[in-house]
């Protein structure tokens, strides 16, 4: 995977845009309210939503497979006198930081991209590990509404994965996202459909809940 977008970044320096994402916009909000401080970006890309989260004075810590990504977040961070963390690393491998370390989790469309059933719920098990009690999960996912999906070649009859136009792309539906969130002890706050980058989304708000 990080191959395919090492290639995309370098060819394009703003690939998803410049400014921060609408998604990215409605979290800051919903951190302020929450008193959110430390902050991970789980599949950061070239950082437009890390950036935007650090200029507002959160604390930011960033992760990509791709180095030609974390690369431009870290001159971003020599020019700009910004301490994004920023690090290369295959998530299906684990989250590099300790149990409870932060208080909020973004990632806006990365856990559509081409994860097996086992790698996706290893994913959110590692969210939970390194989030707070009470920690903020806040993630978007391309929708079964979405006007591409089922469209392309699909990868695995068990998965819901379709190669389209060269990249392989997960589709959710709002089941599949609350099954997820019980296994792996998060609570809905809110799921919100909406069109961003010419996707439709489901951008979804929860929370990991104590177990007493």
């Amino acid at each position: 995977m990080n191959n395919i977008w090492n290639k995309v970044y370098s060819d394009d320096f703003t690939f998803f845009g410049e400014g921060p994402s609408d998604f990215a916009k409605k979290c800051y909000e919903y951190f302020i309210q929450n008193n959110v401080k430390r902050i991970l970006d789980l599949g950061c890309g070239q950082g437009r939503d890390t950036i935007f989260f650090s200029l507002k004075g959160l604390e930011i810590y960033a992760v990509d497979s791709s180095i030609v990504a974390i690369n431009s977040i870290q001159k971003f961070n020599e020019k700009n006198n910004q301490s994004i963390n920023a690090k290369c690393i295959d998530a299906k491998q684990g989250l590099p930081f300790d149990n409870d370390y932060f208080d909020a989790i973004y990632s806006h469309m990365f856990y559509n991209m081409d994860f097996t059933n086992k790698e996706l719920e290893f994913l959110f098990q590692e969210s939970n590990r390194v989030l707070k009690t009470k920690g903020l999960l806040c993630f978007s996912v391309r929708s079964d509404k979405d006007e591409l999906f089922r469209s392309g070649f699909k990868i695995d009859k068990d998965e819901e994965i379709y190669e389209i136009h060269g990249f392989q792309i997960r589709f959710f539906s709002i089941e599949q996202i609350k099954s997820l969130l019980l296994s792996f002890q998060f609570k809905m706050d809110k799921i919100v459909q909406s069109n961003e980058d010419l996707a439709n989304l489901y951008l979804v708000f929860c929370y990991k809940y104590e177990i007493f």
